[in-house]
């Protein structure tokens, strides 16, 4: 817990320690196995999917870093703006990344052709391509959007927020009188807000469907499996 002045500080931002090095192994396997189709259209979706989700999982890691870089040397001597600016930056590009991802999964899973990858992403349906989860991203991702162009136009309101902002619940302290306690654990735009334990829960379910994608080889015949 940090202090800062009359208020506490704690943070629910989980961590995403897996695939630190992202997924090299679909790409090795592209490069030198065989692709997860036979069709250019559905590997240029696969590999979007991957590149997006590696990047998607680095800017929330630097975020996350960066917002309790702010905190821990946010007193009355210093204010690190610096740090929010960043984790800001890098959370939007996490939320844009993911909602990008999101499109190319389920188009994946929507081919008209039932490609052999689309009919294997098929057997079950991950939370993060549903569409309230993809409706979210859409939304996040619109509004952050919406308010740069409100911005530049000169349609922002005075004291309007026009960026994405780390926020959480604000309550008395148990037992020291006149502190709070604020719990980072969401980030907010406009009426739309997305926890950090939602973020982290998709991206790596997301995760696991790049790994999926990855050991998928499909026999030029059947469409099954084959082995390497």
């Amino acid at each position: 817990m940090l202090g800062v002045n009359s208020m506490h500080v704690e943070f629910d931002i989980p961590e995403i320690n897996e695939y630190p090095k992202g997924f090299p192994g679909y790409w090795l396997k592209t490069l030198f196995i065989q692709s997860p189709s036979e069709r250019y259209q559905i590997n240029a979706l696969t590999s979007t999917y991957v590149r997006l989700i590696e990047a998607a999982m680095v800017e929330y890691r630097l975020g996350s870093e960066k917002l309790k870089e702010f905190w821990k040397t946010h007193d009355h001597d210093s204010l690190n703006l610096g740090a929010m600016h960043r984790s800001v930056s890098h959370f939007e590009a996490c939320v844009s990344n993911m909602y990008r991802a999101t499109n190319c999964f389920r188009r994946l899973r929507r081919d008209r052709e039932q490609d052999p990858l689309s009919l294997h992403l098929n057997k079950e349906k991950p939370n993060f391509a549903t569409d309230s989860v993809s409706r979210r991203f859409k939304s996040i991702r619109n509004e952050v959007h919406h308010l740069e162009e409100m911005v530049m136009d000169g349609r922002i309101a005075d004291g309007q927020s026009f960026a994405l902002s780390p926020n959480g619940p604000e309550v008395p302290h148990p037992t020291e009188e006149n502190q709070t306690i604020k719990t980072i654990d969401r980030l907010v735009i406009g009426d739309n807000e997305v926890l950090f334990r939602e973020l982290a829960s998709w991206l790596l379910e997301m995760a696991a469907y790049a790994d999926k994608i990855a050991e998928f080889l499909p026999n030029s015949r059947t469409g099954d499996n084959s082995s390497v």
